[in-house]
């Protein structure tokens, strides 16, 4: 019938395979070149005799979402916290036929969610930040990609070409030499033993606090702590001064559990010290303080790496220009330099 372009920029194809009278249908595409391939296409299975009319999809996002979480979602490591956050995405959107949720419907739906424009939720609350925004077209996008490639979903990923919100870096908070020493200070005089000596891990070897506070007696070995079930699923193993670890085990079995949930008790005394950090910071801080001192002190970049266990040096370089000698060479080798010589 015809291929025209659309207000979006995008191209429809509309046709009616089995001739004048049959079932019309339309679809569109990023370019004229994939629409005159589906209209071909759907002539020709026409001309065998084969062509059938296309089923409307009645599945809503929820639905797609459960598919999703029996078919892969049950294997991520976190895939029922990501099964519950998605639903809770699904229930901010109003639970739209799949077929509804365009790159249009998306955009729209994002810029109220960054201005707080919509109802609420327990997990959603007000407007919400852009890398906030990023993660949950991450997320969505990857549930379309793998029913794509199980063959559960027809035809492109609807948010392929939703673009991530650019926002600038965050500086990474870290506590100097006389914040430490309140904060451990602090923590003594709470009474809190188990948070002290999390909080004390954490600064020692860079863990993260649930690393930390997770930590089993079987874990520490000759002088060393091996971190395992970490974000990116890496065992790494970190060395420790003998006196931390007969800190740890003066009152403790070799084997077991080692500290209860601590981590109120951080946070409250972190409060009563007065340190202020960024939001979503105060979980991170002492992992960020042991990076930023190891850098200022002239550590590693490498070996810094593979004690936080990242998966890509890009990560490790938020801390590169902490180094002492990081760009030295501006001083020297700049044209006012060359001036006096």
């Amino acid at each position: 019938m015809a291929i025209n372009k659309v207000e979006s920029g995008r191209w429809q194809a509309d046709a009616q395979p089995q001739g004048r009278g049959g079932r019309r249908v339309r679809k569109t595409f990023n370019t004229k070149a994939e629409a005159i391939r589906w209209e071909r296409a759907q002539f020709a299975t026409a001309d065998k005799g084969e062509w059938t009319p296309p089923q409307r999809d009645r599945r809503r996002l929820e639905d797609l979402i459960e598919e999703w979480y029996k078919l892969h979602g049950h294997t991520l490591k976190k895939g029922d916290e990501r099964r519950d956050y998605l639903l809770s995405l699904c229930q901010l959107m109003g639970n739209p036929f799949a077929r509804q949720l365009t790159a249009t419907f998306y955009a729209e739906f994002r810029q109220k969610r960054l201005r707080g424009e919509l109802k609420a939720n327990k997990r959603h609350r007000g407007p919400i930040s852009a890398n906030t925004c990023n993660h949950d077209l991450t997320y969505l996008r990857a549930v379309f990609n793998e029913l794509i490639r199980l063959g559960k979903w027809k035809g492109e990923n609807p948010l392929a070409s939703i673009r991530r919100l650019k926002f600038d870096d965050q500086e990474l908070s870290f506590l100097d030499i006389e914040q430490i020493k309140r904060l451990l200070s602090a923590l003594k005089e709470s009474g809190s033993r188990h948070a002290l000596l999390v909080a004390t891990i954490c600064l020692a070897t860079g863990a993260r606090w649930s690393e930390a506070q997770n930590l089993r007696g079987e874990q520490i070995r000759n002088g060393r702590i091996t971190f395992s079930r970490t974000k990116n699923g890496k065992v790494r193993s970190v060395p420790i001064s003998n006196t931390l670890e007969r800190e740890i085990f003066a009152e403790r079995p070799r084997s077991g559990p080692l500290f209860l949930y601590c981590y109120k008790a951080f946070t409250r005394v972190l409060d009563t010290c007065r340190i202020h950090l960024p939001k979503g910071q105060a979980s991170h801080v002492l992992r960020h303080t042991f990076a930023s001192h190891f850098m200022m002190r002239g550590g590693n970049l490498l070996a810094l790496k593979e004690i936080l266990g990242h998966a890509d040096i890009k990560m490790t370089m938020r801390y590169a220009h902490l180094a002492p000698e990081h760009l030295e060479d501006a001083v020297n080798k700049n044209p006012l330099a060359a001036l006096t010589l």
